[in-house]
């Protein structure tokens, strides 16, 4: 059944309503709801996930709550079962965020990148390579921490679990998506996304940024 139900979150993460005729990157598609979503408004759509558990950025503080085969299989079989369900055509490319490029994926008129930068060591190097690969708009959302200033602040959880790094305030998040390179950006949505169960969880925010000189027409159709 999954942590999350995303389904009551879907008008906040901004995706445009058709993607016909559009190529589209999800970037590290878990279970694959995204991606899915993606395929269902049109889109060719490639997901990227890490080929093993142990490929994530965990630090040694990180205490492993399934065995390795466990974590194999919750890393892998959710997104192959419902790919099989749905019947569906999505390409699956197992690949770190790091090593993402226009060489080693391609370039997409559509990158969705969702709930993953808060678990990097480096999610300003990780936004490089989304920046890279996106022909016109990324969807990007994270996690962020409430506090209010005009200056770019993250709060720093490495300490805690080894398993979750970086929570940028407002202001750090928008510098984030400056620093990769995007020429335009706009600030979407913020949302808390309580977990499946109905146990509150964290407070994301949703940032459309693009590359092209104007902001695309794409995003008029959302």
């Amino acid at each position: 059944p999954g942590i999350y139900d995303h389904r009551p979150y879907l008008d906040s993460y901004g995706i445009p309503k058709n993607l016909n005729d559009r190529t589209a990157l999800d970037i590290g598609a878990a279970s694959g709801f995204f991606s899915f979503e993606l395929e269902r408004r049109g889109a060719d759509v490639t997901a990227t996930e890490l080929p093993v558990w142990e490929a994530h950025d965990f630090g040694p503080l990180y205490e492993p709550d399934m065995t390795p085969d466990k974590a194999q299989q919750y890393l892998h079989d959710p997104f192959l079962f419902a790919h099989r369900a749905l019947k569906s055509k999505v390409k699956r490319k197992i690949i770190n965020i790091y090593d993402i490029s226009p060489e080693t994926v391609g370039v997409f008129d559509l990158v969705f990148c969702g709930s993953v930068l808060l678990h990097l060591t480096d999610p300003v190097k990780a936004l490089w390579r989304i920046q890279s690969v996106t022909k016109e708009v990324a969807i990007i959302a994270t996690v962020i921490h409430p506090v209010e200033a005009d200056e770019p602040l993250a709060l720093f959880l490495g300490q805690q679990h080894g398993d979750v790094w970086w929570f940028p305030n407002r202001a750090a998040f928008e510098a984030m998506i400056k620093a990769a390179g995007f020429q335009g950006w706009e600030w979407f949505s913020e949302f808390r996304a309580d977990l499946r169960n109905g146990q509150p969880g964290p407070y994301h925010a949703l940032i459309r940024a693009w590359n092209t000189p104007e902001r695309p027409a794409l995003l008029d159709h959302t």
